[in-house]
C-alpha cells in the first residue's frame, strides 16, 4: 500500500487519547456509506468515495450531522477542526482496512477530504435553543495529525 504516514510525530498521543480511544471502540461508531474509506497507493493518502448525485460530499456531511459524531467530537480536545474530527473518528472505525491495526503514536496523515466545513446556525427567536447543521465543500489532498 502507498504510505499515507507522512510522519511519526510522537510515540505518544495527547493526555487522555487512549481512554476516547478505547471508548470510541466500545460504541457502535457511525460508518461511511458503503464503508467507502481507502488508502490509495498511487496518492499516498486516505480518501473517502464522494456520494453518488448531485452533492459529492453528501455523505461526509450525513455523518458529521449524526449526534454519535457530535458526541465524540466533543469530547475531543478543546478546539479539534470538525474536519480533523471526522478524519480521527474514520481512522479509528476503519483502522484494519486502512492497514493501521500496528501503528500508535501521533502522526501526520495525508487525507483526500473535503476540508471546509461551514455552522450553519437556526436559532429560534426568544428561545435557548440552538440547532445547528455542519455543511462541507472543497474536496483537497489536506495533511492531518491524527493519533492512533
Amino acid at each position: 500500500m502507498g504510505n499515507a504516514i507522512i510522519k511519526k510525530w510522537s510515540e505518544q498521543t495527547y493526555p487522555g487519547f487512549e481512554e476516547f480511544k478505547s471508548y470510541v471502540e466500545s460504541c457502535d461508531l457511525v460508518s461511511y456509506k458503503n464503508d467507502g474509506v481507502n488508502r490509495n497507493n498511487d496518492d499516498s493518502c486516505i480518501w473517502f468515495n464522494d456520494a453518488s448525485g448531485g452533492r459529492p460530499q453528501a455523505d461526509m456531511e450525513y455523518i458529521l450531522n449524526v449526534p454519535k459524531f457530535r458526541h465524540f467530537h466533543n469530547l475531543m480536545p478543546a478546539g479539534t477542526d470538525p474536519a480533523i474530527a471526522f478524519c480521527q473518528l474514520m481512522t479509528l472505525r476503519y483502522r484494519s482496512k486502512l492497514d493501521l491495526m500496528n501503528e500508535s503514536g501521533t502522526y501526520l496523515i495525508r487525507f483526500h477530504v473535503w476540508e471546509d466545513i461551514y455552522t450553519n446556525k437556526n436559532e429560534a427567536q426568544l428561545s435557548q435553543k440552538v440547532n445547528f447543521s455542519y455543511s462541507a465543500s472543497n474536496k483537497e489532498y489536506n495533511n492531518m495529525i491524527i493519533c492512533l
